[in-house]
């Protein structure tokens, strides 16, 4: 069997592992799959078989350097963006590549990374697939939120102040001032990338226009899967319709419920609630106060999403994250337990809302409009019943589907 090795910037932890894990159960049966994480004190190869990862080998990130310099407030373990290169992850990468014979690489993510793991394998003659999970590679700060947390297209303002930063590792640098060494660097490692996958046209869209260099980037040589993901079959609502008699329920699932996933839109719009119309619900971490704003059910595993559903039964699940997400699982997990979703105006939300006719935008500039919107449909339960309707009728696409669009590209070059 040919061996894939997989790169993600963490092994097995985060919504993008589960992605990844999800594509590695369908392609096992094919090839013989290998993973690649980037901790925060080692890599970690891990060997993929049966469902189950088993640890092959670990790398010190650094070679001599396990203890900061004494005197120094400089921790030299620490990971930095600003290192595009580095001789000791590039000898982990040569070591891994050759050692295993890996027939194939897929980056997922390159954060925790040098630049270096695409220049090796061209070196050593190795094609290179490369995900956009998120926009890391127009910007570090790959959220995209300028430094008053507004969506800034991948287009920087003339403010010095720094962006928004969504990690506490990429606090060394100002992005603006960075941005320009960053996109240039990005673009040479491009330059040994065989092929680029992202989950929508949006991101597509987005990434050709800020890289305009068509001989390494182009039509032809990047392409959208869109996640898929496996459903149980239900065989009843998880909904409950919208009605003047009670509160009307919201419930917003995420991981780390943060500014980044709309806490302060939600605080807002619970703020101007004086009539105590929402009832928000919260699956997940809750940070800044949101937690205060409505009912907080805690944390939740991926298969336990249908059951706490069921105990919530929301009219709707809300999705207000202010940045636009490549994808969101989220809206894919909503539409898989029938309930209309009400998002904001930006990004893969919109887009894919509107096409499937699954729920509602409001305007990320005025979310009370929420408050028009339910009125509406509870004085019009025909307009809910007909999102209802189309949502059922989607066809979501399942992990073996999405699969054999990744299998394909991989055969292309193997």
């Amino acid at each position: 069997m040919k061996k894939i090795l997989y790169v993600l910037h963490s092994g097995v932890t985060g919504g993008t592992f589960l992605t990844n894990k999800d594509l590695m159960k369908q392609v096992a049966s094919d090839f013989e799959v290998l993973l690649l994480g980037a901790e925060n004190d080692f890599f970690r190869v891990y060997k993929y078989a049966d469902n189950e990862l088993s640890v092959i080998k670990d790398y010190p990130r650094y070679l001599n350097l396990n203890v900061p310099i004494e005197g120094s407030n400089i921790d030299y373990r620490k990971w930095s963006s600003k290192e595009f290169h580095n001789s000791w992850l590039s000898f982990i990468y040569f070591d891994i590549l050759t050692s295993y014979k890996i027939d194939l690489v897929h980056i997922r993510h390159l954060i925790n990374h040098s630049f270096d793991l695409p220049y090796v394998a061209k070196k050593l003659g190795i094609p290179v697939v490369l995900s956009m999970h998120d926009f890391y590679f127009i910007c570090p700060f790959y959220v995209l939120l300028d430094e008053n947390n507004n969506y800034c297209e991948g287009v920087c303002n003339n403010d010095d102040k720094n962006c928004y930063c969504p990690m506490n590792s990429l606090r060394d640098i100002n992005s603006k001032e960075f941005i320009e060494e960053w996109r240039e660097n990005v673009l040479k490692m491009f330059k040994h990338v065989d092929y680029f996958i992202t989950t929508s046209n949006f991101v597509k869209k987005l990434f050709l226009s800020i890289y305009s260099e068509r001989s390494i980037i182009n039509e032809d040589n990047f392409e959208v899967i869109e996640h898929g993901r496996d459903f149980p079959r239900l065989k009843k609502d998880y909904f409950e319709i919208p009605s003047k008699n009670k509160s009307v329920k919201i419930l917003c699932p995420a991981n780390h419920l943060n500014i980044m996933k709309g806490s302060e839109i939600i605080k807002q719009i619970k703020k101007e609630d004086k009539n105590n119309l929402i009832e928000f619900h919260f699956l997940g971490n809750c940070h800044d106060g949101v937690e205060e704003s409505g009912i907080s059910h805690g944390t939740f595993e991926r298969d336990d999403f249908y059951k706490k559903v069921d105990e919530i039964r929301p009219s709707f699940i809300g999705i207000f994250s202010i940045w636009p997400e490549t994808f969101c699982h989220t809206l894919t997990e909503a539409w898989s337990c029938g309930i209309p979703v009400i998002g904001l105006n930006i990004g893969v939300i919109e887009d894919r809302i509107l096409k499937n006719d699954g729920g509602w935008i409001i305007d990320i500039k005025n979310p009370s409009d929420i408050f028009d919107l339910i009125m509406k449909l509870i004085n019009n339960k025909n307009e809910y019943l007909y999102k209802v309707k189309n949502i059922k009728a989607l066809k979501l696409k399942n992990t073996r589907e999405m699969s054999r669009e990744y299998i394909q590209i991989y055969n292309y070059f193997l």
